[in-house]
């Protein structure tokens, strides 16, 4: 019943408009143009009442001029006298010779002179003017401002009749044009009942159509009823190919979206699920539907989840049909094969740089070590100045600094045992800030170690090498001191070692090279560091990820597989 009547509404209200508009037009121009007489008046009436006021005081000052000239009095008295009468007059402002501004007696600022001089300013509803005389016998002149505005209380006591008339035959032609639009639209309400029924599904029989009638309303009922019929075959069409949709959507694994022309997308369960986690991924197939390329194009796409890299193999296939254009965007979430090709390349790329590295040390020690035992020997057998001693001396200790890295090339390179046992993690990140708290202090950093002795299975002594790798490089990261934070959280198979600190950063070009031999980005690092603590973790077959944003810090995590009957809560104790 209520969509019935909202359906009578709103057929009568396209009758209601032309005629309320026809009979309240000319009521609303009348009284518009009266009450903008009234305001042309009461502005006229200000203007002129001020003006007087201003010609009066004019006179009033030449009169006393003329007394001045013949000595009858004083100047100054004279324009104590005007000043006077200024004052006395309500919004009047003077400005003396000199250019100040005097109002009610009392010096006016140069914020509020600006206000006063400023230009003229109106608007639909309000109007400001300033009125102007100059008083040139003494070089004065008198600023009066006005303010109109509709709103004023004199204008409304004018025209309160005439609006009371206009509403008044306002509401007795909206009364009228109502009953004339209910009677006019009469014959259309059936039709309109008849529609909403069909379109709820509801029965048509007791319906009055009208499909009797010879003129326009009865052709129109009998349309509809025929097309009543089209409409049930078409909706049984749609369900079907909506149903057969939702299968093919449903029945994949991958997320799958058909674009459809013209209408809105649809999303398998699949891609939903992903989208839901990867707005940017929406955003990205939105791109590649504005492309609308006619050929198959396969991309994969890098976003990011909660500041972490996503990957996914993302392909677009155009189909073209007579009545429309279709297409299929599937995508795949690959971000765990990505890390995987990502370690196996790397693994790859460090074996290979470790045996040429390896190849090399070997090549350069053989001759090393008889550039050592020869400068030995000079320096023993020959007579040499104190400066020439020096020279020799320092010839020993850069060979055994080069001696010290290829040693270190060498261990990188050869494969080393890796026995594991149960170790507590937090034990040994204990006994190495207490071996760093000096270098930190130097440095202004602040440790922060959330205690939670979780169990890993890992090579305790190689453990040691790898955090203390990591913990040294987060301090060199920190010149200006700050807070490095080491915390471990487990999950049902691994446990994972967080270590953030908040220095300097890096790109993501560094980042991808940080674990290369060799690759370091300060001047007396030897580029090893973090290749050996890859090389360490792989072999104790644990996982290595970074995290780092440039001016704010970085972020290693390391983990290694639980040990059996490990807890995944741990024994939270108090920050160190």
């Amino acid at each position: 019943m209520g969509e019935n009547n909202m359906m009578r509404k709103s057929i009568e209200r396209k009758i209601l408009i032309p005629f309320l508009l026809i009979v309240l037009l000319p009521s609303l121009i009348i009284g518009a143009v009266s009450l903008w007489s009234s305001y042309q008046s009461e502005k006229e009436l200000k203007q002129t009442t001020i003006n007087e006021k201003l010609h009066s005081i004019h006179q009033y000052t030449r009169l006393l001029h003329e007394r001045v000239e013949n000595g009858e009095l004083d100047e100054s008295a004279a324009q104590s006298m005007v000043l006077e009468l200024i004052q006395g007059t309500e919004g009047l402002y003077v400005q003396n010779e000199v250019g100040e501004v005097y109002y009610n007696g009392d010096s006016v600022s140069h914020d509020q002179l600006d206000t006063l001089l400023a230009e003229e300013k109106s608007g639909f509803f309000q109007e400001r003017i300033v009125l102007t005389k100059n008083l040139p016998e003494w070089g004065w002149k008198l600023y009066h401002p006005i303010e109109l505005s509709f709103y004023s209380g004199s204008l409304l006591d004018i025209q309160k009749y005439t609006l009371l008339i206009s509403i008044f035959t306002g509401v007795i032609a909206v009364q009228f044009t109502i009953l004339f639009a209910y009677h006019l639209s009469k014959p259309i309400k059936d039709l309109a009942a008849f529609c909403k029924r069909v379109a709820k599904g509801e029965p048509m029989t007791g319906l009055d159509m009208g499909t009797r009638r010879k003129d326009e309303i009865g052709v129109l009922a009998t349309s509809l009823k025929e097309m009543v019929y089209t409409l049930d075959e078409q909706k049984q069409q749609i369900d079907r190919i909506k149903h057969l949709n939702e299968m093919i959507l449903n029945s994949v694994h991958v997320g799958i979206v058909l674009v459809i022309e013209r209408t809105e997308f649809l999303y398998n369960n699949a891609a939903k699920e992903i989208l839901h986690k990867d707005d940017d991924l929406q955003e990205k197939i939105n791109h590649m539907v504005d492309r609308r390329s006619k050929q198959r194009t396969e991309e994969i796409i890098e976003s990011h989840i909660s500041d972490e890299k996503a990957f996914y193999a993302v392909s677009y296939q155009a189909i073209g049909t007579t009545e429309q254009d279709l297409a299929v965007i599937t995508f795949e979430d690959i971000t765990n094969r990505r890390k995987l090709e990502q370690r196996v390349e790397r693994m790859s790329r460090l074996a290979s740089l470790g045996e040429m590295a390896s190849g090399i040390a070997h090549e350069i020690r053989n001759p090393l070590a008889g550039i050592k035992t020869t400068t030995e020997l000079l320096i023993r057998r020959l007579d040499l100045s104190d400066k020439q001693l020096a020279l020799a001396e320092n010839m020993l200790i850069d060979i055994d600094r080069v001696n010290k890295t290829i040693t270190t090339t060498l261990d990188f390179a050869r494969p080393v045992e890796s026995p594991q046992s149960k170790v507590i993690a937090d034990e040994s990140i204990k006994s190495i800030l207490l071996l760093l708290k000096d270098v930190a202090k130097e440095k202004k950093v602040t440790f922060k170690h959330c205690v939670h002795d979780f169990e890993m299975m890992v090579n305790r002594d190689q453990l040691r090498q790898i955090l203390l790798n990591i913990i040294m490089n987060g301090l060199n990261a920190m010149p200006d001191g700050g807070e490095l934070i080491i915390d471990s959280q487990a999950s049902a198979h691994d446990v994972t070692i967080s270590i953030t600190d908040t220095g300097v950063g890096m790109d993501e070009a560094t980042i991808e090279k940080i674990f290369d031999p060799f690759f370091t980005t300060r001047s007396e690092g030897t580029g090893l560091g973090l290749s050996i603590v890859h090389q360490l973790v792989v072999q104790n077959k644990g996982d290595i990820d970074v995290r780092s944003t440039l001016q704010k810090g970085t972020t290693f995590m390391i983990s290694f597989s639980k040990a059996e009957g490990g807890s995944e809560h741990g024994d939270e104790s108090s920050d160190h």
